[in-house]
């Protein structure tokens, strides 16, 4: 094995293990994270929803304006992980698109470097 092609090779199964991950991560782990969000916000604004009464019944303005700011600061977080979840799904093919010409235009500067022949390391 001539010097420098362990290096290539580290390359190569380095790409290939991004490349695995952003599949995984793209295409099964995105859109269980909405769904999960997604069913955790439908449970929870409903409770949230029923303890509005007794909240507005608490006599201490301070507390009752710092019980309300949690409760929407959790409506609004929850709201923004869908979203960020969602887009990783959606535009998860880009990540993979550039990965995937990292890799060609290492393959190619291995080939200019080394020759054109040989194999893929």
């Amino acid at each position: 094995m001539r010097k420098g092609k362990k290096g290539q090779a580290a390359i190569y199964f380095a790409w290939f293990v991004v490349a695995i991950t952003i599949l995984l991560i793209g295409a099964f782990v995105a859109p269980l994270g909405v769904r999960f969000s997604t069913e955790m916000y439908s449970a929870g604004e409903d409770i949230l929803n029923d303890t509005m009464p007794v909240i507005e019944d608490i006599q201490d303005d301070e507390i009752r304006m710092s019980i309300n700011n949690s409760i929407n600061n959790a409506k609004d977080n929850t709201e923004t992980n869908i979203d960020v979840a969602s887009n990783l799904f959606q535009y998860s093919w880009v990540m993979l698109l550039i990965i995937t010409i990292v890799g060609l235009f290492l393959y190619t500067r291995r080939l200019v470097e080394f020759g054109g022949g040989g194999g893929f390391v």
